[in-house]
């Protein structure tokens, strides 16, 4: 073997150089050239994507472990983030690295046609190659100063098997959850730097790509992402930056979102998609096309609570977070025109109109405009304050004018909670109906505490006689009409849940057998819900389990129980729910229910298939 001394000299002096101070940006600019469309190369430019300089910058500073950027397609991110980062730890600040692609086929793309193509243009990457051939192939590469790069894809072994001081991941929301049942990704990425302390970095950086988990979801600070899997939860976790451009009329700093965009309704896409403008959020100003670089190169990154003046003062303290979270939308994005964003969301929802398919509209929403999709199923403009703000002030429980009947629903809660929450609503013409109370019974008069003489908490799975307290809490309960005579008004008809925790089911058909005998069975009925009703709302039948002896309840074929088909009847609700006017089907709220009734009510949402799923929380109002 025969060594060379001026290459021998050569890789020992990479191998004991210090790291670079130089900025990531500034690094980039200097060694990663961009090919042309006449076959030669650039020096990479900031000047159409000047808000990737504050997230490059991140990238070697150690107050920060992470750094997420999220965005759309046509930033310019995955070049700077990606080939750039590269350069920088090639040519500034050597060390191990690992990018991980979406798959093996994506991989092996990005190193032969991105990753090989990007050194050999540069001469400051092409020198720092290891010369030795066995040294490089698809997935790894070795340099002069000893710094390894694996271009690697989602599995256990590659992601637990070795330590980086640098692992990037890209299209992040086109990885899987779980990697290998072995946890998330990040989590995953993460621990391989952790050997290096506050120097180890890991990038994340995607379009959105989950689906909005909760319709019902509200913004609680003015930079918070909506509830998704994937890179906006990254986000929320860091210090939540978003853009922000000065308006050229007053000043005033804005996010340049979706909303901010404005067209011509016209039929035609790209006659609307030509005449697209801007507003500023804050005066209304109109902003044209052609502004918009000039805006992006004033643009500024502010975190979760900072704010600036229109001088460009920052003030306030940012959120604290070890990772440093970027979040951009398509209106900015360097290399998209707002008539391209226009013209595609316009395509996109006439194509959902003529097929009723969401893909295209979801692909545009993710990719062009960077936000996370709501499925059109789940949307709705129905919120628990805007239903709460729909309220009328009704004097509390009684009757006002228009109503002719009363009916009263029982939802049986099981648990530590246990009790029968009541529902009384009245009906008019139409089926125009008015909620006029909502309690819970939850102590049974019929049991009390020996020692202490207190009624004790009721027990419906475990106490029979518990179930008797709607004989003079709701069968007998009646209600003063609002219109001074005095008058009362009783309930005429009550639905009951037969099912819930064991036992239940048993104590619900003694109860009624108890009040058949005392007359009320006319107005009392059991209620059962079942995905098996397919073709009407409701059928009545009559079980009959004498002859199954692994059953717990005693149940003779005696007993009516109305099987309701559940998703038919909340179709109904819904609809009425979404009429904003009084008249045929409206429901009245009086101004006395609490928020937490109107939250029940949007505690389900309705699947493609029709049928309504709970989004977590009480939903007993909604039942």
């Amino acid at each position: 073997m025969h060594l060379n001394p001026d290459n021998l000299s050569h890789e020992v002096a990479e191998i004991v150089t210090p790291p670079s101070t130089i900025s990531v940006s500034d690094a980039v600019r200097q060694t990663l050239r961009v090919p042309q469309s006449g076959g030669g190369s650039s020096p990479w430019s900031a000047e159409i994507t000047p808000y990737l300089l504050e997230p490059l910058d991140c990238l070697n500073s150690r107050e920060y472990t992470a750094v997420i950027f999220v965005g759309p397609a046509r930033t310019g991110k995955t070049l700077a983030f990606l080939e750039g980062w590269v350069s920088y730890v090639i040519a500034h600040n050597p060390a191990d690295m690992l990018i991980v692609q979406i798959s093996k086929e994506k991989a092996q793309e990005f190193s032969k046609k991105r990753l090989d193509r990007a050194i050999r243009r540069s001469p400051e990457l092409a020198k720092r190659i290891s010369p030795r051939v066995h040294d490089n192939n698809i997935h790894d590469k070795i340099f002069r100063a000893g710094n390894y790069l694996k271009v690697g894809w989602p599995t256990v072994n590659i992601l637990s098997s070795s330590d980086y001081k640098y692992v990037a991941l890209t299209d992040y929301d086109r990885l899987p959850l779980n990697i290998d049942s072995e946890g998330d990704p990040f989590t995953l990425a993460k621990k391989r730097t952790t050997t290096f302390l506050s120097s180890g970095m890991t990038l994340v950086e995607s379009s959105p790509g989950w689906n909005i988990k909760d319709p019902r979801w509200e913004p609680s600070s003015l930079h918070e992402a909506p509830p998704t899997e994937g890179i906006l939860s990254l986000y929320n976790q860091g210090d939540r930056r978003r853009l922000y451009w000065p308006c050229p009329h007053c000043q005033a700093w804005f996010q340049p979102v979706f909303e901010t965009l404005h067209w011509d309704k016209h039929a035609d896409p790209v006659k609307a998609s030509e005449s697209v403008y801007m507003l500023c959020t804050q005066c209304r100003g109109r902003i044209e096309p052609t502004q918009k670089a000039d805006l992006n190169r004033q643009c500024r990154w502010l975190g979760e609570g900072q704010h600036i003046t229109s001088d460009g003062e920052v003030t306030g303290e940012k959120r604290q977070s070890l990772y440093a979270s970027f979040w951009m939308e398509g209106p900015a994005a360097g290399y998209q025109t707002w008539q391209g964003l226009v013209y595609n969301y316009i395509l996109a929802e006439q194509h959902y109109e003529k097929t009723g398919n969401q893909e295209k509209l979801q692909s545009t929403i993710n990719l062009d405009i960077g936000r996370a999709y709501l499925p059109i199923t789940s949307t709705t403009n129905r919120t628990a304050k805007s239903l709460k703000a729909r309220a009328e002030p009704f004097i509390k429980r009684t009757i006002p004018n228009g109503v002719r009947f009363l009916t009263a629903a029982i939802d049986v809660q099981g648990g530590a909670k246990r009790r029968f929450v009541v529902q009384v609503q009245g009906w008019g013409k139409h089926l125009e109906s008015w909620i006029i109370d909502r309690f819970n019974l939850r102590y049974s008069p019929f049991r009390v505490n020996e020692q202490t003489g207190e009624v004790l908490a009721i027990h419906p799975g475990a106490y029979a006689e518990d179930w008797d307290v709607i004989i003079d809490k709701v069968l007998h309960k009646h209600y003063l009409l609002n219109d001074g005579s005095g008058r009362v008004m009783g309930i005429q008809l009550v639905a009951c849940d037969s099912g819930g925790e064991e036992g239940v089911t048993d104590n619900a058909y003694q109860f009624y057998r108890r009040i058949k005998k005392l007359g009320l069975r006319h107005r009392f009925m059991l209620i059962k819900g079942d995905h098996h009703t397919q073709h009407t709302k409701m059928r009545e039948t009559y079980p009959n389990n004498q002859h199954n002896s692994h059953s717990k309840a005693r149940i003779y074929g005696d007993i009516p129980l109305q099987l309701l088909n559940s998703n038919a009847f909340k179709d109904v609700v819904n609809n009425s729910l979404e009429r904003d006017i009084p008249g045929p089907n409206y429901i009245h709220f009086p101004d006395w229910l609490p928020l937490s009734f109107y939250e029940e009510l949007t505690a389900e949402t309705r699947t493609a298939d029709g049928k309504w799923e709970e989004l977590g929380g009480p939903n007993e109002s909604w039942d």
